[in-house]
């Protein structure tokens, strides 16, 4: 099929764009770095009748073995875009990011002007777009609308009053997210720093950093934490192939080296299950599979 664009290619390996270094091929793959190049992407795979996926830091995302058919979009530099607007004697910093920014940026330049809150990122892979999309550690705080591209290629503004924000969720119209706008709480540049440093060096000693996954595997059930029922469920260092639970943090699967999709969902299987028969809970999986386990 004939589809020229600069910004398209086929057969692109999932794998090179997910922290978990997971997945096989993509039908299409497309990094638009205007809006315009987005919305002609879009209207493409409409008339194509192409389903169309969404790959963003890929740091929550699990890609199959066997790759995803149709159109997968991954915001280029266009999308890396952040400014403050507004006073500099002013309590609050108005700022709207592009959402294929990634979070560690946001939180550096945090530190530089004083934006206050962004400690709750420090640590945390990804961009802008997927943290909002997943209300990652309550970002929804701080979001005051954000860009929303539809699948037909339609754009609109989403203004707070519009969504609702829960645990690792934000309730959101199927689409891709351009941009956000946030505000935070001006504070002294050095307290942000503190606040930062503190909050890094807490995940960087309790959190698996060293070995690739996809962060935790499980959201946590309500008044729990995920890892210390699967720690206290004996599972910490258990393998199937080259998935492991992380000797470090047991709600962190990780990838030895060789790990394929079918090797982590088949752990994470095994996980719920020995959980539920010692606890009586069913863990929910936090990371999100794309594409087909089986052919």
């Amino acid at each position: 099929m004939s589809w020229p664009s600069a910004c398209l290619r086929q057969h692109e390996l999932l794998a090179n764009h997910t922290s978990f270094r997971i997945g096989g091929p993509a039908e299409w793959f497309a990094e638009p770095s205007t809006l315009n190049e987005l919305v002609e992407l879009l209207r493409g795979a409409a008339t194509r009748g192409l389903p169309v996926s969404v790959v963003g830091g890929g740091t929550n995302t699990l890609a199959a073995d066997r790759g995803l058919r149709g159109l997968v979009v991954h915001l280029g530099r266009g999308f890396r875009t952040v400014q403050e607007t507004g006073h500099r004697d002013e309590s609050s910093a108005t700022v709207y990011c592009g959402a294929a920014l990634l979070t560690q940026r946001l939180v550096f330049l945090a530190a530089r002007h004083g934006w206050g809150g962004l400690e709750i990122l420090a640590g945390l892979p990804g961009q802008v777009g997927g943290a909002v999309v997943m209300n990652a550690q309550g970002i929804g705080q701080f979001v005051q609308r954000f860009t929303l591209v539809s699948l037909d290629g339609t754009v609109r503004q989403v203004t707070r009053d519009q969504l609702r924000f829960s645990y690792r969720y934000t309730a959101v119209d199927p689409g891709i997210i351009t941009e956000v706008v946030m505000q935070f709480p001006k504070v002294s540049p050095a307290e942000a720093y503190e606040r930062i440093r503190t909050t890094l060096q807490y995940r960087n000693t309790t959190q698996e950093v060293r070995l690739p996954s996809a962060g935790c595997a499980f959201k946590n059930p309500p008044g729990l934490g995920a890892g210390r029922l699967i720690d206290q469920a004996g599972l910490k260092g258990v393998r199937i192939g080259d998935a492991q639970v992380s000797r470090r943090h047991a709600n962190f699967i990780v990838n030895l080296g060789r790990a394929t999709c079918d090797d982590v969902l088949s752990l994470m299987e095994h996980i719920q299950r020995r959980v539920h028969h010692q606890f009586g809970v069913m863990l929910d999986p936090e990371v999100r599979l794309v594409g087909e386990r089986f052919g």
